[in-house]
């Protein structure tokens, strides 16, 4: 199974929306902070298009101004739901 289809990954990213709008960040702000002339990039992850990887995540989410540890402890929690 690829791993956007993943029920953690997917907490995972609806966390980073859910932290990116509270924060009143646009997906076009936060492709133009990462360097991308247009918010396609965020778009693809968000809607499960494209996959990020750690590096990116942690990226994100210091352009989001969010610590990347909340995010992680998402899917640790996740980890641990599906062992019991």
């Amino acid at each position: 199974m690829k791993s956007i289809f993943n029920e953690r990954y997917r907490q995972l990213i609806g966390w980073m929306i859910a932290e990116r709008k509270f924060k009143k960040v646009t997906q076009l702000e936060l492709a133009e902070k990462l360097g991308y002339p247009n918010s396609t990039y965020i778009s693809k992850i968000e809607q499960f298009e494209r996959r990020m990887d750690i590096l990116e995540f942690v990226n994100i989410c210091e352009k989001i101004g969010i610590n990347p540890h909340d995010g992680l402890s998402i899917l640790l929690k996740g980890s641990s739901q599906n062992k019991a």
